[in-house]
C-alpha cells in the first residue's frame, strides 16, 4: 500500500502578486488615504470635529508667526508656546512644544503670513511633490515611485504637516549626488542642520569617500544658514535651543514624550520597559554599528545608489529620537532594495520583509496609549537597515574586511 503524503507543501510562487495587482492594491490603498484626508477636512471645517488640521504643523506656522512678532527667543520655553497654541491643539501631557534651531524659523516664517489652513496645504503638498521630482531621477520605475508616495509612510507625513518629506529630500540629494553633483548634495547636507539629529552619518560617509567639495559645501552652508539665523533673530534663541536640547532629553528618557510614535534604538528600548542606562547602551551600539557600516559602505562600494541607501538606512538607527512621520526617509532604501531584487535577483525573505516594513507605518500609532509596548515604528528601522546591510555584504563580500583599499567611487544616475 502505497504511503500518503501528508507533509504541508504550498506553492508559494503561484500567490506572488503581479505588477497588475500592486498597482490596483496600492491604489485602493491611495484611494483610501485620499478620502480620509478629504473628510478630515470636511469634518473640521464644518465644526463637527475638533481635530487640528495638520497637527503637528500648528507647532511650525504658530513659531512662525511668534519669531516674526520678536519672540524667537521665548518659544522655547513650553509654558510660554502654550499659550500661543490653539486650543484644540493643546493635547495635555505630550503636548506640542519647539525644540528645532533658529534656523529652522527661516525656513517657516514665509508660511506665518498666509492662514493655517492654506499654510499647512501648501506646505505638505509641495514637499511631497518635491520629494517625488528628487526621487523620479533616480528611480525610474513607475510603480516603485507609486508605491513611495502612495504607501502609508507617505500618508503619515502628509497628514501630520511634519517635516518628513523636506528631510527625506535633503537626505536623498546629500547621499546619492556627492560625486556627480558635490556642491549640491553639500548645501542640501548643511540645510540638513534645520534638524541636525538626523545628520550625524554624513560627515563620516564624506570622509570615508574623500567626498572634500560635498563636505566643504556642507560646513559652508550650516555656517551661512547659522549666520543668517543670527542676524535675523540675535543670539538669545540659540542660547534658548540649547537649553531646550538637553530639556527634550529629559522628557524623553521620562517618557513625557510619545515614546510609542518613535521609530529608533533608544525610544524603542524605553518604550520596551528598559531602564535608562540600558537605553543609552542599546542606542551607543546602534549608533557605533551604524557609523562603522556607513564607514566601510562608502569606502568599498562603488555603486552610489547601493551607498546612499546604506547612509539613509542608518539615519534612524543613529538619531537619538525620530517620529513615525520620518519612516518616509526609509523608503529610498526600500526601493534601492526592490530594484536590486528586480535586477539581480531576490535574497531570501527579502520580498515578505519589504512588504512587511512598507505596511507598519499604518499601524505605526497602534499602542500610542500605552506607557509600555512594542514599537512598531522601529521595526520598520530596524528591516529596513538589515536589508540593507545585507544586499551590501551580498554584493560586497570583502565589505568589512580590515585593510583592503577603498573602491573608485561611480558616479550617480543622472
Amino acid at each position: 500500500m502505497a504511503a500518503v503524503d501528508m507533509s504541508l507543501k504550498i506553492d508559494w510562487g503561484k500567490y506572488r502578486p503581479t505588477r497588475a495587482v500592486l498597482w490596483r492594491s496600492i491604489g485602493a490603498w491611495a484611494g483610501i488615504s485620499l478620502a480620509t484626508t478629504l473628510l478630515m477636512y470636511v469634518l473640521v471645517l464644518s465644526g463637527r470635529s475638533d481635530a487640528v488640521i495638520g497637527g503637528d504643523f500648528t507647532a511650525f506656522h504658530t513659531a512662525a508667526k511668534a519669531a516674526l512678532e520678536g519672540a524667537a527667543a521665548q518659544i522655547y520655553d513650553p509654558a510660554f508656546f502654550q499659550t500661543l497654541l490653539p486650543a484644540a491643539a493643546l493635547t495635555g501631557e505630550g503636548t506640542l512644544s519647539w525644540q528645532y534651531p533658529p534656523t529652522y524659523l527661516l525656513l517657516m516664517t514665509p508660511f506665518a503670513a498666509l492662514p493655517y489652513f492654506l499654510a499647512f496645504t501648501l506646505w505638505s503638498t509641495a514637499t511631497a511633490a518635491g520629494y517625488y521630482a528628487a526621487a523620479r531621477p533616480i528611480i525610474r520605475d513607475r510603480l516603485i515611485l507609486f508605491a513611495i508616495i502612495a504607501g502609508p509612510a507617505s500618508f503619515a507625513a502628509y497628514i501630520t504637516g511634519q517635516n518628513g518629506f523636506l528631510t527625506a529630500i535633503l537626505l536623498l540629494a546629500a547621499c546619492a549626488l556627492p560625486n556627480k553633483r558635490p556642491l549640491l548634495a553639500g548645501i542640501a547636507a548643511g540645510l540638513l542642520t534645520i534638524k541636525p539629529h538626523l545628520g550625524l552619518l554624513i560627515p563620516i560617509a564624506y570622509l570615508a569617500a574623500g567626498c572634500w567639495r560635498a563636505f566643504g559645501a556642507a560646513a559652508i552652508t550650516s555656517i551661512g544658514l547659522a549666520l543668517v539665523s543670527l542676524a535675523a533673530f540675535g543670539a538669545e534663541p540659540w542660547a534658548a535651543f540649547a537649553t531646550a536640547v538637553f530639556e527634550t532629553s529629559g522628557r524623553v528618557e521620562a517618557g513625557i514624550m510619545p515614546l510609542a510614535k518613535m521609530a529608533t534604538p533608544y525610544s524603542a528600548a524605553l518604550f520596551a520597559g528598559a531602564p535608562a542606562l540600558i537605553a543609552y547602551l542599546v542606542y551607543a551600539a546602534s549608533l557605533g554599528a551604524s557609523a562603522a557600516f556607513v564607514w566601510f559602505a562608502w569606502r568599498r562600494i562603488g555603486d552610489p545608489l547601493l551607498r546612499a541607501a546604506a547612509l539613509i538606512s542608518c539615519v534612524l538607527m543613529a538619531a537619538p529620537y525620530g517620529f513615525y512621520y520620518e519612516l518616509i526617509i526609509l523608503t529610498f532604501p526600500g526601493a534601492v532594495i526592490v530594484m536590486r531584487g528586480l535586477e539581480r535577483g531576490w535574497l531570501k525573505y527579502e520580498r515578505p520583509a519589504l512588504a512587511l516594513a512598507y505596511s507598519l507605518p499604518a499601524f505605526a500609532t497602534t499602542f500610542s496609549d500605552f506607557r509600555h509596548g512594542l514599537s512598531l515604528g522601529f521595526i520598520v528601522t530596524l528591516i529596513i537597515f538589515g536589508l540593507v546591510l545585507r544586499r551590501a555584504m551580498h554584493e560586497t563580500p570583502k565589505l568589512f574586511q580590515i585593510g583592503r583599499n577603498p573602491v573608485k567611487q561611480a558616479a550617480a544616475p543622472s
